[in-house]
């Protein structure tokens, strides 16, 4: 097999491929066996099919398959060992494929055509480059406010007798002989319709209109009777059974409430509560300052080398590989962004082979479990034990390995930027959280 590549530009290469005779006709040969040994045909016993005849009926659809795969794996492999910083796949331009002649095995060629990044050279990382960390101070007013929150979200579900302009009622609801189990959250309904139900008990009736209750709101009324309701189907008239009130208070500051949220025994008053609380938001704005640092480095190495692409070829690929609506998206929108991500991950992958960094696969078992103890925790499960590790098999498998590529180009991708910080200098500086918040969104 001969494959040549020329250079048509900087971002564009075509790539001719020649394959032998004696590349693929042994395995056509030994699929041809393989398959007379399985077919069945009409007037032959099993196995007896004669080779010329299966040659004649399947060779030439078994013959391309065959090939097809062989160059894959050659092309793939020549870009891999070449380093060539492709984009997409190769897109195939000419082929003698179709010429085949079964009784006369030749060489085939192929033309690909490729499209890749310039040619780039990483400065090395040393000292004298300097980075800021912005240090963000935890303010006593966003420790309250975080705690309030934690209240709210957390609160005390209280079942009551009488209904209040604060409580959540589940009723039966009746109309034009049909029945619906409903939910409605008082504080948000019409203040003087709300009147004919404030003061209901369980169990009680009354007539409704419903529509001037909900302000004539068609998705309102639908969340009520949990279902997709037109306004015009609903009469003047409904009636409304009482069946539970509830209302939820805001959680109190007890042993119960601080084992909700950090676990049994480890918060035991209000004082060390109030300091988790902090530590929590400091490592929460240390997340976001080390995100902000990483992303102002990966932005100055690809401002900083100047690699070029080939716009049009990716902008064909765009295309060609998504929805008419994502194209649309990614073309007007998010086009500077995604040639940047690509341009990012080559430099990435150059400073990893440069560095010899690796990623184990221990590391991202590790990374999914804790995302996915995260996942449960924060909807309420406590104690899963063994099942973590049924989830993390599940979640690493799903879409043919998608999330085990994901993490692994997460790991890899802190890694550089752990290696980039280790060999510059970082400088603290102490801000407030709104001055970092206006600073992150220019990022």
């Amino acid at each position: 097999m001969k494959i040549i590549k020329k250079k048509i530009s900087k971002t564009e290469s075509s790539i001719d491929l020649t394959l032998e005779n004696k590349d693929y006709n042994g395995v056509f040969e030994n699929k041809l066996k393989d398959l007379k040994k399985r077919v069945n045909l009409k007037g032959f016993r099993p196995g007896m099919v004669p080779v010329q005849l299966i040659k004649k009926m399947y060779g030439k659809s078994i013959l391309i398959e065959e090939i097809n795969k062989i160059i894959s794996e050659k092309i793939n492999s020549y870009i891999k060992e070449e380093k060539i910083k492709i984009i997409g796949e190769p897109i195939a331009k000419e082929s003698d494929i179709d010429k085949i002649d079964l009784n006369n095995l030749k060489n085939i060629s192929f033309k690909f055509n490729v499209g890749h990044l310039s040619d780039f050279k990483l400065e090395s990382f040393n000292k004298k480059k300097k980075y800021l960390l912005h240090k963000i101070k935890v303010e006593s007013k966003t420790v309250n406010e975080t705690i309030e929150n934690l209240k709210v979200q957390y609160a005390d579900v209280n079942n009551i007798k009488v209904i209040t302009n604060k409580s959540n009622v589940y009723a039966e609801i009746k109309y034009n002989e049909k029945e619906h189990k409903g939910l409605l959250d008082m504080k948000n309904l019409d203040k003087s319709e709300s009147k004919k139900i404030i003061g209901k008990k369980l169990n009680d009736s009354t007539l409704i209109n419903l529509k001037k209750l909900t302000k004539n709101n068609e998705e309102s009324i639908s969340q009520i009777l949990g279902s997709p309701i037109k306004i015009d189907e609903i009469p003047d008239k409904v009636t409304l059974k009482i069946d539970n009130i509830i209302e939820r208070s805001p959680a109190v500051l007890n042993t119960s409430f601080f084992d909700k949220i950090f676990g049994a025994g480890k918060v035991k008053n209000k004082k060390e509560f109030n300091s988790e609380i902090k530590k929590s938001i400091e490592f929460n704005y240390m997340r976001e300052s080390e995100f902000y640092l990483n992303k102002t480095i990966e932005k100055e190495l690809v401002s900083k080398n100047k690699i070029q692409m080939p716009v049009e070829y990716v902008k064909d690929w765009v295309k060609k590989n998504n929805d008419e609506e994502t194209s649309n998206k990614i073309l007007k929108e998010q086009f500077d962004d995604y040639c940047n991500q690509i341009k990012w991950s080559y430099i990435v992958d150059d400073i990893v082979e440069k560095n010899k960094i690796s990623v184990e696969n221990d590391e991202i078992q590790e990374v999914a479990k804790n995302q996915i103890q995260q996942q449960l925790m924060s909807s309420g499960m406590q104690n899963v034990g063994k099942d973590t590790d049924k989830f993390v098999e599940n979640y690493l498998k799903h879409n043919n390995g998608e999330n085990y590529l994901k993490i692994f180009n997460q790991i890899k991708s802190n890694k550089v930027f752990n290696l980039i910080k280790e060999k510059s200098t970082i400088t603290n500086k102490s801000t407030t959280f709104n001055k970092f918040k206006s600073l992150a969104s220019k990022i």
